[in-house]
């Protein structure tokens, strides 16, 4: 049954994603539906009013890219018969898309080697803030969820219920073991040389990349977009701002041609309408 409302995190998700999921056959209504955290609920709470709803979030920093970067990865399962409730994006955002050469030179005529070459030199500026921006969401994903500590034990099913025991004694002795069971997965998350090994990794990941489509994969767009502001003030767009939006509005002045130039949009919208 095709999609006929998807959740997406910002406004220029929104903006672009818009103009590409109402071309004929698709009536797909895009709404911004913020954080990545809150699209799950939101689409849940719709299926429940019987509206074939989904969601796309950023990847962000959050997963590795997958192997297969033709179309987006399935980000949460819906129900028992494996229908979709979510996707995300195989690169870290939208920006991420809007900065490929091709695009950039049909919207806004930079040549497209020369564009490039500034594209690999502001990917090379980034290298170590990428390997630590990396490092921390590699720690984070590590991380056990703040609700696996909730403030009463676990024993107690009922909440209008107090342990047998309210003692000093008893309570701060469950309070300590509590905390400190949580500490335990917390801690190797954390610790200098996980962290230590993670810069490592990702560094030596980022220096070896030769080829546009691995910038524009393992790099943050926003930072891209960021590190080519003194390419983008000598042109006429002369801020990354601006800049984007010629791109934004290009995709969607031009939906087909720009879907022409990633299969993972183009196997996006054959999922929404399956």
């Amino acid at each position: 049954m095709p999609v006929a409302l998807l959740f997406v995190e910002g406004d220029l998700d929104a903006e672009v994603l818009t103009a590409l999921l109402v071309t004929p056959p698709l009536r797909v209504a895009v709404t911004k539906g913020g954080p990545k955290g809150s699209l799950p609920p939101k689409a849940r709470d719709e299926r429940k009013k019987n509206v074939r709803a989904c969601y796309l979030r950023d990847r962000d920093f959050d997963f590795d890219p997958p192997a297969n970067l033709g179309h987006p990865t399935v980000d949460r399962i819906a129900d028992s018969s494996g229908n979709v409730l979510g996707w995300r994006w195989c690169r870290h955002e939208l920006e991420s898309y809007l900065l490929e050469p091709r695009l950039v030179s049909l919207a806004t005529g930079w040549d497209e080697a020369s564009y490039s070459a500034e594209l690999m030199k502001a990917a090379k500026h980034l290298q170590s803030y990428t390997a630590a921006r990396w490092a921390v969401g590699i720690a984070r994903r590590s991380m056990p969820p703040t609700a696996e500590l909730p403030t009463r034990p676990d024993t107690l099913q009922n909440e209008i219920k107090l342990p047998s025991d309210c003692g000093e004694a008893a309570c701060f002795n469950w309070a300590r073991d509590h905390i400190e069971a949580f500490r335990q997965k917390v801690e190797p998350a954390l610790a200098s040389m996980t962290i230590a090994a993670s810069l490592a990794e990702r560094s030596r990941r980022l220096a070896a990349q030769t080829s546009i489509e691995d910038v524009l994969v393992w790099h943050s767009g926003k930072d891209l977009l960021a590190a080519l502001e003194p390419a983008i003030s000598r042109r006429p767009e002369n801020n990354p701002v601006v800049f984007r939006r010629r791109l934004r509005d290009w995709v969607r002045n031009n939906p087909a041609a720009a879907v022409a130039i990633f299969p993972e949009w183009r196997a996006l919208l054959d999922q929404l309408s399956a």
